[in-house]
């Protein structure tokens, strides 16, 4: 089943089941007669608080492809958002050999060993690539060349 909701909708959405998990959750406490544990319907609560969370137009907004892989002459920057923190890596154009990208991933290799660096970023292959295209210099493209996986 999908929900085709705003993210407005779906910050209440997940609001509401948390709060449903919780109450669940307490009466499960005070009773013996829930076939699940309570403490799984407090664990449900905490995930429904995250998706809450994650579905926000603030971190939305945060992790949009547009604000995480960045470049300038010189350096690819990119910066992966978790929560309330942000690690962000400057890599050198010069360094680049080879970009890995796969639904929410991107990898890339330097001075053509393997080693490297690993991202985890929201979206998807197609939407990675074409960021990278549109920020990256042709010259680096053409040397090195994005692979999907």
């Amino acid at each position: 089943m999908y929900l085709n909701l705003t993210p407005k909708q779906m910050v209440r959405f997940n609001r509401a089941l948390a709060v449903l998990f919780s109450g669940v959750g307490v009466y499960g406490l005070q009773s013996d007669s829930l076939p699940i544990s309570p403490y799984t319907c407090f664990t449900l609560a905490i995930a429904c608080v995250v998706q809450a969370y994650y579905s926000t137009e603030k971190f939305v907004a945060k992790a949009a492809l547009s604000n995480t892989i960045t470049a300038t002459d010189t350096s690819l920057t990119v910066k992966q958002v978790y929560y309330q923190c942000e690690k962000e890596e400057i890599l050198e154009l010069s360094r680049i050999s080879q970009l890995k990208v796969a639904d929410n991933y991107l990898a890339v290799i330097l001075d053509g060993n393997g080693q490297g660096y690993d991202f985890q970023i929201k979206g998807k292959a197609e939407a990675i690539t074409e960021r990278l295209i549109e920020v990256l210099p042709k010259a680096l493209l053409k040397n090195s060349p994005i692979k999907q996986v």
